[in-house]
Parts: structure tokens; C-alpha cells; sequence
């Protein structure tokens, strides 16, 4: 939380930016606002009708009425409404309604087929009628003179956004509450499902008891019957009671009645938020030295870095260690996401072997390296606490992960490394992590949704501030513009740092001409420094544009709630500052548009 909003070694952080980009913000418009009042009205009346409307806009800040805005809040809730709002959500009941039965439950991941849909398609309707709503409504107030109502009460500009804007976001809260609450409905009826066991496929297991000599029943395996394209393996214990095997992201536990039938529950762990311990990675490179990043092997999305199987190169995962950590049975729950990148084709089925061992951070102690094999999917591992010594003595103790692998900062490692020459494996820094628990779905789906309300909110206010300067039709465009750069301000983000190669436009444009690829220096001449001068400038003027209109995949957890992994609370805390320092930005900017606006034109 802290490297993001306060200033770091490489970076500017939240706060410095979000002050920058209000006292640029601040300058642009009152100068922008003097150039157009001195065109009407010459640069001495221009001067202080830009300071007077400064100076008024505090009184009137300090002079709201409650009860004013609540009027226009009522008013605003009441337009929305008649104005047929609620279609959206009829849109959504009848597209939910049908989904079942396009939505297979056959798929290989149906948690993720039906959360992805049900997340992504309420979320760009629910956004694209705020936009209808909050940018027609105040144009044509102005164009049909309706407004002139308001003004006569009187109300001040400050009431007139502040109350159409909260009763978009009350219109807008109470449909999101709703495809909630049906979204979740229909998540678990898709989803719930059984099996059944036929009594006569059931082997009995037993053992001989070395004290009678006498064989005993220790249990019971078999396997259920095929439903929505799968079918579980399972084994009870001597109780008659035990789980299936994990199939399609679930399991089900299966008890043996009295009369010798079995009864299958519903499924189990389907719906997760795991709650992820993450450390810090750092790469080896094939000779065992450190690296800054991984191997590239050719991909251009490098969140991935590669180790080279067979050789030394490794990715080390350090983590802040303490007994908390483990579970009830003293095991360290850990889970591997690796991919895998292959230079010959080799056993697909069979997977990637690799192996993984614990150090010490500081002493040249480390655990017996344990073998695993990685299939591009998550593999759970239970790591037992007492770890064998890589001591070539075999009489040589076993290490405790806390007492001997962990230094006295709390840091234990764990190195990762190929087995197979030739093959690599893919690592990130969220690829490895500690499961510290299971959290409940039903909050982690709840803050989901109000990360949703933050996008409806920036949304609203971004839709009615061009509706203050902008006719209807023009305003809808900019907001969807808005929308749509918001989704891809990491890219623009990127270009704006020099990330991208080949330059700036006047660059790019140059080796368009020449025909010359991004990677090729261009010639050596006078032209080129300034070529330089004039992309530098552009990259500073987009730096700024950047941080003027908010990321929304920031505010965007839905792939949280998609992959079962828990929403961080610092996650939320960061979403909630962006809003509100946008907020305050945009409902300042909008009142003096609509102060300023000619309504009588």
C-alpha cells in the first residue's frame, strides 16, 4: 500500500501524482476559462470574472443544503426511472434466464465459465446504462428550458450536480443489488449438482491384523456414477464415511448408510476464496548467477520468466515465514501455477519434472530437493514441517522449517529449478504462494460487486461532467471513450514511459517511411535529436493525459473472484482512494461547467 501511493526509488507514487495532476488540472482550467471569457468579453472583464467565479464557488460550497440536495436526488431517481432505466435490468433477467442452456456445466472449468460470464456481462450492461442516464438528462433540461425551474427555487449549481449525481448512483445501486443477488442465485443452481453410487461397483478394502491374523474391513472404494460429464473415484474409511477425489474443481463427500447404500452430498470447494501468503522472486540465470528477470523465450506478454531445465538456473521464492502459517497437521500448504515452455515436444501427458527445496537465507543450509512434476494447472502441495537434510551424512538431523530454515528476520526460501534439459519452466511473481486459508465466497462475491459500484460511480460522474459542456449525443461518445481507454490505460501507460519500442509518433512516422523495423537505431544526423526533442515532448503531454482519466482495470477484480483467489483488503483501500480523489476532481470540475455554461443558450 505504501510503494503504491507514497514515492519510491523508481517511482513518483499515487499521492505526488494525484497532487500534480490537480494543480495542472486547476491551472489548465482557469486558464482555459480566461481565454474564452476574453474572447467575449476582452482580457480585464476576463480576469476577474475567472477570479470572482473562484471566489463564489466557496460560499456556495459552505451553503449546501441537505435537504436541497436530497430534493434533487428524489427528482433525479424519479427521471431515471421514468426514463426507463429498469429495461436494462429486464435485458439482463431474460439473457440469465436463457444462459442455462448455452452455459454447459460439461466444461472442464464450468466455476470460471459461469463466473465469467455472469461478472462480465452485468458489468459492461450496468456501465453502459449509467451512461445513458447521466449524460441526456441535464442537455435536454437545458435545450427545453426545464431548468429554469430549478434555478428559480433557488438552487444552488453545486445542489443541482451534487443531487443529479447521487440519484444516478442510487438508480445504478439498486440495479446492481439486484443482478447481485439473482447472479448469485443462479451461480449456485448452475452449478449444483450429484451422483450416485452403485452399491454393487463398491470394492470393500481390508487388511490383516497382526495380532488375530484375522483379515478386517478398513473400508470401501469405488467410483460414482457419470453426471454434467464427469464422475469422482472415492474411498470411505472403516466409518463408512470419507470424499471423492477432486474432479472439475470440486469434490463431494460420500457417506455408507446402514443398509448398505451410499448418499452422495452435494459438490464441495467449488465455490473458493483462498487467501494467498506471496513472496518475492528472483531469478538465477543458467550459470547460477542472479538476474534481474527471468529467461525471455520469445513471448511478447514477459510476466513470465523462464529457468532453464538442467542447468543451475533457479527461481527463488522468499517468504515471510512464522507458525501461523501451517495448518492444523503442521504442514506448509503450498500452491505451484507454472507453466511450461517446451523446445521439443517430448511426454505432453506426462508434464515437466522439476524439483524444489528449502534454505536458509543466510546459511548454507538447505532441505533434500523433493521431485515434482508441473502439467500447466495448479498443483497443491502439502510440505511437511520437518524437512530432510541435504547433508550427504546420513546421520545428519532433519530441518524444521521455522527453527532452522526460517533467519531471524522471518525470511525462509524456496528454490525452484527444471530437471529436464531443454525445457523450461514459466514463473511469476504470483505463480508460487502460501495458502493461508479458505475464505468465505460469499464476501469475496460481495466486494466484487462493490468494486463494480466503484466503476458504475466513475461511470456516473464522468457522464454528467460532459453533460455540463456537451450536448446528449457528443457526451455519451466522450464517456465511451472514457470507458473504453480505461481498459487499455496500461498500454497508453506503457507508451507514455518510453516502454514501447520505436519511439514517439514523429519517429514512428520516420521509420514507416524508411521502411525499418523498431529494433534498427536510426541514421546519424542533426534531425535526429530533435525528432527526439519533439517525441520527448509528446511523451510528457501523454504522461499527464494518462493520469487525467482513471485506469478502470484497477478497479476491475472480477478475475479475483474467477480464479478463487481471495480480494486483498488493500486491494479495496487502494480502489476506494482512486475514487474519491477522482470523485472530488470531477464534481469540482463539473460545477464550473455548469456555472459557467450560457443556460439560457
Amino acid at each position: 500500500m505504501n510503494d503504491w501511493l507514497l514515492p519510491g526509488a523508481d517511482h513518483l507514487g499515487g499521492l505526488v501524482v494525484f497532487c500534480s495532476a490537480l494543480a495542472i488540472l486547476a491551472v489548465v482550467g482557469a486558464l482555459m476559462g480566461f481565454i474564452v471569457s476574453s474572447i467575449r468579453n476582452g482580457p480585464f472583464e476576463a480576469f476577474y470574472a475567472v477570479g470572482r467565479t473562484a471566489v463564489e464557488s466557496v460560499p456556495e460550497l459552505l451553503s449546501i443544503s441537505p435537504r436541497r440536495v436530497g430534493a434533487m436526488t428524489w427528482l433525479a431517481f424519479q427521471e431515471a426511472i421514468r426514463k426507463r432505466a429498469l429495461v436494462a435490468f429486464a435485458l439482463f433477467m431474460v439473457v440469465l434466464l436463457f444462459s442455462g442452456w448455452y452455459i454447459t456445466p460439461t466444461s472442464e472449468s464450468p466455476v470460471r465459465l459461469y463466473l465469467s460470464f455472469v461478472l462480465t456481462f452485468q458489468n459492461w450492461l450496468l456501465l453502459l446504462m449509467c451512461i445513458l442516464i447521466s449524460v441526456f438528462s441535464l442537455p435536454a433540461d437545458i435545450q427545453n428550458k426545464t431548468i429554469y425551474t430549478i434555478y428559480t427555487k433557488p438552487v444552488l449549481h453545486w445542489e443541482i450536480f451534487l443531487g443529479r449525481l447521487f440519484g444516478y448512483i442510487g438508480v445504478g445501486s439498486i440495479m446492481l443489488v439486484a443482478m447481485g443477488l439473482f447472479s448469485y442465485v443462479f451461480l449456485y443452481r448452475g452449478l449444483d449438482h450429484t451422483h450416485q453410487v452403485d452399491p454393487q461397483s463398491v470394492t470393500e478394502l481390508t487388511a490383516v491384523n497382526e495380532a488375530t491374523g484375522q483379515k478386517e474391513l478398513i473400508g470401501w472404494e469405488g467410483e460414482t456414477t457419470l453426471n454434467v460429464g464427469h464422475r469422482h473415484p472415492f474411498t470411505l474409511d472403516a466409518e463408512g464415511e470419507g470424499v471423492t477425489a477432486r474432479e472439475r474443481q470440486h469434490i463431494h463427500e460420500v457417506t455408507r448408510n446402514a443398509d448398505g447404500t451410499f448418499t452422495v452430498s452435494g459438490p464441495k470447494e467449488m465455490l473458493q476464496a483462498r487467501v494467498r501468503h506471496l513472496g518475492k522472486i528472483r531469478f538465477l540465470d543458467r550459470g547460477g548467477e542472479p538476474a534481474a528477470k527471468g529467461i525471455n523465450v520469445g513471448n511478447e506478454w514477459d510476466y513470465y520468466g523462464h529457468i532453464e531445465g538442467g542447468t543451475l538456473s533457479a527461481a527463488v521464492f522468499t517468504f515471510d515465514m512464522s507458525e501461523d502459517l501451517l495448518n492444523e497437521e503442521g504442514q506448509l500448504p503450498l500452491e505451484f501455477n507454472l507453466r511450461v515452455f517446451r523446445t521439443y515436444k517430448g511426454d505432453i501427458v506426462s508434464g515437466i519434472r522439476g524439483s524444489y527445496y528449502f534454505k536458509h537465507p543466510d546459511l548454507d543450509i538447505r532441505s533434500r530437493a523433493v521431485p515434482f512434476t508441473a502439467k500447466e494447472e495448479a498443483d497443491d502441495i502439502l510440505v511437511s514441517r520437518s524437512q530432510e537434510n541435504s547433508d550427504i551424512d546420513p546421520t545428519a538431523p532433519n530441518l524444521d522449517l521455522i527453527t532452522d530454515l526460517t533467519n531471524a528476520d522471518g525470511k525462509m526460501e524456496l528454490w525452484i529449478q527444471c530437471s529436464e534439459r531443454g525445457q523450461y519452466y514459466g514463473v511469476a511473481q504470483n505463480s508460487v504462494f502460501i495458502l493461508k486459508s479458505n475464505g468465505s465466497f460469499f464476501w469475496n462475491f460481495v466486494k466484487c460487486y462493490i468494486s463494480m459500484f466503484f466503476q458504475m460511480v466513475m461511470v456516473i460522474t464522468f457522464g454528467l461532467v460532459f453533460s455540463t459542456f456537451l450536448n446528449g449525443p457528443v457526451a455519451a461518445l466522450a464517456s465511451l471513450i472514457a470507458l473504453g481507454y480505461g481498459y487499455f490505460a496500461a498500454s497508453v501507460r506503457q507508451l507514455a514511459n518510453g516502454e514501447w519500442f520505436g519511439g514517439g509518433p514523429i519517429e514512428s512516422s520516420i521509420r514507416l517511411f524508411n521502411q525499418k523495423n523498431v529494433m534498427v537505431d536510426l541514421d546519424e544526423g542533426a534531425y535526429v535529436s530533435v525528432v527526439k526533442f519533439i517525441d520527448a515532448r509528446f511523451f510528457d503531454a501523454l504522461r499527464v493525459f494518462v493520469n487525467m482519466l482513471p485506469d478502470y482495470t484497477q478497479l476491475d477484480t472480477h478475475s479475483f473472484v474467477v480464479d478463487g483467489y481471495n480480494i486483498p483488503g488493500v486491494v479495496m483501500i487502494q480502489q476506494l482512494l482512486i475514487v474519491f480523489a477522482f470523485f472530488l476532481c470531477l464534481v469540482t470540475t463539473g460545477y464550473f461547467f455548469l456555472k459557467t455554461r450560457e443556460i439560457a443558450g
